[in-house]
């Protein structure tokens, strides 16, 4: 088995919101309110939101790889703020 670690640094919060709300009135809302919220919680909100991904994110990982010609199965992915 091979542990692949990836660290995200910059993330565009605001559009985060924007795509995972559909956008409209809710996704203003929303941006508005993540921008009252301090660094630490949009990176625990961030890890939340990751984490429940995590078989999405394993899936892109695979269709990734197997664009390039590389068969590979990720057997799981988990976020932790730092």
């Amino acid at each position: 088995m091979v542990e692949l670690k990836l660290y995200v640094s910059d993330v565009d919060y605001e559009a985060a919101i924007r795509t995972l709300t559909g956008g409209g009135i809710a996704g203003s809302a929303a941006v508005m309110a993540a921008r009252a919220l301090s660094e630490a919680k949009k990176e625990e909100l961030a890890v939340k939101y990751l984490n429940s991904s995590a078989p999405k994110l394993a899936r892109a990982l695979e269709n990734l790889a197997a664009s390039k010609g590389i068969r590979l199965k990720v057997s799981g992915a988990q976020a932790k703020a730092m």
